[in-house]
């Protein structure tokens, strides 16, 4: 995240907009600085903490310091002193420190929006105000993560998988870039999962909107799809006959 201010409140408006009663409308800011990060309380109605103590105005921020927003926490990590055990995931840079913000938990079937997904809010918000090239640097390191983990076996709940194909979706259009659909390819090819009609649909005019011609990852998830056909039901079948069609188009 470049210098400058970052609002965090219940506002629409902020950078971080925060469905919790517990916000104040504009509730915090934070002073982002080359070296340096500050927490401000914007005389909210209950109040930041830092490390559980109650701030007043304006505080500056150190390695592994605890921000509580309302009933979100957010913990500050200098990237070079970062543990291992701290550094899964994609943050937004803040000076030369970044925000550790809670993900979608991959590890649970029932992941939703709602399970500490504050760093999906501020990239949905990108993705909403077309600033594709944050969105992506924010959302890129955790996609490829989340690539890598299923490539070795983990499992991806459906919901998982459909909020993070639509990221993908949603980069590959803005930012006119097919390692994205690619990305979409490859994570479907690796689960054995049929990508659903509104993505077959979507695909249609976005492989010819970003001149995608395809790649290792489409035609490998093409050739798993035809291998697997006899096990495929009779709607998944017809899915597969449309990503043909897709097939052809990329292929001309």
């Amino acid at each position: 995240m470049p210098e400058g201010e970052f609002v965090i409140g219940r506002s629409s408006n902020c950078h971080l907009a925060l469905d919790d009663a517990l916000v104040s409308r504009r509730h915090a800011i934070l002073h982002v600085g080359a070296e340096y990060v500050e927490v401000e309380d914007l005389r909210s109605r209950n109040g930041v903490q830092v490390n559980g103590v109650q701030i007043h105005g304006r505080q500056r921020l150190k390695h592994l310091d605890r921000v509580v927003i309302g009933a979100q926490e957010l913990l500050l990590v200098q990237r070079d002193q970062a543990a291992p055990t701290l550094a899964r995931g994609t943050r937004p840079t803040l000076g030369d420190m970044t925000l550790d913000l809670p993900l979608l938990d991959l590890s649970k079937k029932g992941g939703s929006r709602t399970e500490g997904s504050v760093l999906n809010r501020i990239a949905e918000k990108a993705l909403a105000l077309g600033r594709f090239e944050e969105a992506e640097r924010m959302l890129a390191r955790r996609l490829t993560q989340l690539l890598v983990e299923v490539r070795g076996g983990a499992q991806p709940s459906q919901e998982t998988l459909r909020i993070t194909t639509d990221y993908a979706m949603q980069l590959a259009s803005g930012l006119a870039k097919g390692y994205w659909l690619e990305w979409v390819f490859g994570v479907h090819d690796a689960c054995n999962s049929v990508l659903n009609a509104d993505t077959i649909n979507a695909l249609h005019s976005l492989v010819r909107q970003i001149r995608y011609s395809g790649g290792p990852a489409f035609r490998s998830y093409m050739a798993n799809l035809r291998a697997r056909a006899a096990q495929l039901s009779k709607p998944e079948q017809f899915l597969v006959r449309r990503l043909e069609s897709i097939e052809r188009v990329v292929g001309a």
